[in-house]
């Protein structure tokens, strides 16, 4: 089997465009896609938090990931979140996207997203994978998220993946890269852990820590939902590739400008980010409704957002 390494850059966390009925808006999904495009490494398709994987029905799942190999066709890699309330539920939703892959004989790269304290405590947790990856042709990257575990409002030992199981996955062929978000302690014990483990990336899922401390192997966004470009830039920076896609230089003046720019919208958005990022793409005219497939804070600043990119240019 090929060894596929896992793509380094910009990842997009993508909100998943509803209509008012709670269907999919594929024309909406299409349209974010094309203009991601030129800028990320990889999406991820049916997150547990922008998109908002933890509410969507069973079939809207699916459909996304249909509709997404679609617009995609292996232009940069797909990310898809596999995270269900059981392993028998994995399992069965692993098969079904699959078999999708399979009747679409799709050619892409795509790789299974999973957070498996959702489901599945620390112990045994390496041999639990080791019979997990043996059903797919297709590599895994683990994610890592206190908060999200938090949410499940049960009474869980711990929060994190400990370090040592983080260890004995990673020695598991499969499997990847890790989606990162906690402490900096945290994830220090993990790089330390990992330092031998080749071609092995970790990807820093807290926007505002990735600016100030940038990795060398990437940033999941949910910002870039609304300024890839400006997100692509930086992430290119902290990476070594100064350069955009259309040959022009970055400056050192320019990328502190983009950055500054970046925390100031952040700190707009930060107040209810799915809710505040799908208006904006809504009056951007991307997508056909702002509509969300749970509740959400609704804030009354959305247009402090939407004021911020015109007056910046950076929509």
């Amino acid at each position: 089997m090929k060894n596929i390494e896992a793509p380094k850059g910009l990842i997009v966390d993508l909100i998943t465009p509803l209509s008012d009925t709670g269907d999919l808006d594929s024309k909406g999904l299409d349209s974010i896609l094309n203009r991601l495009l030129p800028h990320c490494s990889a999406v991820l398709l049916s997150g547990p938090n922008m998109g908002e994987g933890r509410a969507l029905k069973e079939d809207i799942r699916r459909e996304l990931f249909e509709s997404a190999l679609t617009s995609v066709q292996g232009k940069i890699p797909l990310f898809f979140w596999i995270t269900e309330k059981t392993p028998e539920d994995v399992e069965a939703l692993l098969a079904s996207l699959e078999d999708t892959i399979n009747s679409f004989h799709y050619e892409g790269q795509v790789f299974w997203v999973d957070s498996p304290l959702y489901y599945h405590s620390n112990r045994d947790l390496a041999d639990y994978y080791r019979s997990l990856v043996s059903k797919t042709r297709h590599p895994f990257i683990l994610h890592n998220d206190p908060d999200l575990i938090k949410s499940l409002n049960k009474s869980i030992k711990r929060n994190n993946i400990r370090t040592n199981i983080i260890r004995d996955l990673c020695g598991i062929n499969n499997i990847k890269a890790l989606l990162f978000t906690g402490s900096l302690a945290r994830v220090h014990n993990y790089q330390k852990s990992l330092s031998n483990v080749a071609g092995f990336r970790i990807y820093d899922g807290n926007e505002i820590r990735f600016l100030e401390h940038p990795s060398m192997n990437g940033v999941l966004s949910m910002g870039a939902n609304i300024v890839p470009g400006l997100w692509a830039g930086i992430v290119r920076s902290s990476l070594g590739s100064l350069q955009d896609d259309d040959g022009m230089d970055y400056t050192v003046n320019q990328i502190l400008e983009s950055g500054a720019l970046l925390r100031d919208l952040i700190k707009i958005y930060n107040k209810s980010p799915l809710w505040m990022i799908k208006n904006a793409l809504f009056d951007l005219k991307l997508i056909s409704s702002p509509a969300c497939a749970h509740a959400v804070e609704r804030i009354d600043e959305q247009q402090t957002l939407i004021s911020f990119l015109l007056e910046h240019n950076i929509a």
